[in-house]
C-alpha cells in the first residue's frame, strides 16, 4: 500500500506491552498526523481488540484510562 493511501500517525511512547496477573496485552495509543485527538486500542495476545470510541486530549489521559480499567475491572476484561 502506498503511504499516500494510508494516513501516517504518531505513536505514543506510552504504547507497548502491559502484563498484570499473568495476562499480557498490547496497548496502542496514537493520533493521526495533524490531529490533536489521541486514540487507544488494547489487543490481547489472542488478537481480541478493544477500542475506545471516544478520543483523549493527551496520550497520558488515554494511559490513565487504561490503568483505571485495569484497576477497577481487571485486565481480564480485555480477553
Amino acid at each position: 500500500m502506498d503511504s499516500i493511501d494510508r494516513p501516517s500517525r504518531e505513536r505514543s511512547q506510552l504504547s507497548g506491552r502491559y502484563t498484570d496477573n499473568g495476562i499480557t496485552v498490547i496497548v496502542e495509543i496514537f493520533k493521526p498526523s495533524g490531529s490533536a485527538a489521541w486514540y487507544m486500542e488494547v489487543t490481547s495476545l489472542e488478537q481480541q481488540v478493544t477500542g475506545w470510541s471516544e478520543t483523549f486530549a493527551s496520550d497520558q489521559e488515554a494511559w490513565d484510562e487504561f490503568i483505571y480499567v485495569v484497576n477497577t475491572e481487571d485486565i481480564s476484561v480485555f480477553l
